[in-house]
């Protein structure tokens, strides 16, 4: 046979071949097979043992981004990520070699690069089909689950888990997280941590005055104002309850901490209500207590709170609207 004959030359694909019984690589099984991949409702492709799609159904072929048609005869590898590509080749190339051996592998999360060049989070399982459906060629089959959707809501879940859903900053629980986190990043590597608390002053008049409407929206705003103050990426804000919100800063002396503390009072000094209906020349102030563990001075989170409340009640005894430092 000639080289332009072998070019001619096509090897009949399962996708093409669904209607055609006398094809001598497909028995009926494979045909029944075929045509029910074809209306399940789960993403599958058979491939041949170089990696080469031979079949794919119109779910998976979405999943990968492209026509049915022009999936058949590409490798199926090349829609890999890189960290998982060549990984699924070393186990396609040991699996040819020794096709006696059981195959399955999976399921596995993968991501999967889809022909418009965006990623697509999947759950990838592969299996080599029996000999009683392939005869002699081995074919494997692979099945892929949408993990976009999941992760997504996952990872709202999380979030709502983990935020006030009043102000958007951390919650109570993600608060003491991030607390005992840093706590020990810090003292592992000898470096200082400190710990603001900050207080609405006379919040409760705010309400009785101005509607809890108009209170909610001001906490909003001061605690928009504390996250705008955060100096640094590793720094958290977050509600501590009612009207007083907390901030961690890793790294921080109490003289720096006391730098943030009052950015945070003049911001927060400065804000306005005209829109809420409010006189123009409203303010709001808050008190605020910070505490610091360098060197040993507290032995556990707790008492770094304690401390940090007892010097905000300090500030509030001398008239509010002031930062007090625990000694």
């Amino acid at each position: 046979m000639s080289n332009s004959k072998k070019s001619n030359d096509k090897t009949p694909k399962i996708s093409s071949l669904l209607d055609t019984f006398s094809v001598p690589l497909l028995n009926e099984k494979m045909t029944a097979f075929s045509r029910m991949a074809n209306v399940i409702a789960e993403a599958i492709f058979i491939v041949d043992s170089d990696g080469v799609i031979e079949m794919i159904n119109p779910l998976a072929a979405k999943f990968f981004g492209a026509p049915q048609e022009s999936l058949v005869g590409q490798k199926w590898f090349t829609f890999l990520h890189e960290r998982y590509r060549e990984q699924y080749e070393y186990l396609f190339l040991n699996w040819k070699n020794n096709l006696d051996l059981a195959l399955n592998h999976g399921p596995k999360e993968v991501l999967i690069t889809r022909c418009d060049n965006s990623w697509l989070e999947a759950d990838l399982s592969v299996s080599c089909l029996p000999t009683s459906i392939t005869h002699s060629a081995p074919l494997f089959v692979g099945v892929i689950h949408n993990l976009s959707k999941h992760k997504a809501e996952y990872s709202e879940l999380r979030r709502l888990a983990s935020t006030d859903h009043l102000t958007g900053l951390a919650n109570r629980h993600n608060l003491e997280k991030k607390l005992e986190k840093s706590w020990l990043e810090c003292l592992n590597n000898t470096q200082p941590i400190s710990l603001i608390l900050i207080d609405v002053d006379y919040f409760k008049l705010f309400n009785d005055q101005f509607g809890h409407v108009n209170g909610d929206k001001c906490l909003q705003r001061i605690a928009k104002t504390i996250q705008d103050c955060l100096p640094a990426n590793d720094s958290l804000a977050a509600r501590y309850g009612g009207e007083e919100f907390a901030v961690i800063l890793p790294r921080f002396k109490s003289a720096s901490a006391d730098i943030v503390a009052k950015d945070i009072q003049q911001q927060i000094n400065t804000l306005t209500f005209s829109d809420l209906g409010l006189p123009a020349n409203f303010r709001v102030s808050v008190s605020q207590g910070i505490a610091t563990e360098f060197g040993g001075q507290f032995r556990t989170t707790e008492a770094l709170i304690c401390a940090a409340d007892t010097a905000l009640y300090r500030a509030k005894a001398d008239g509010r609207n002031r930062i007090s430092i625990s000694l």
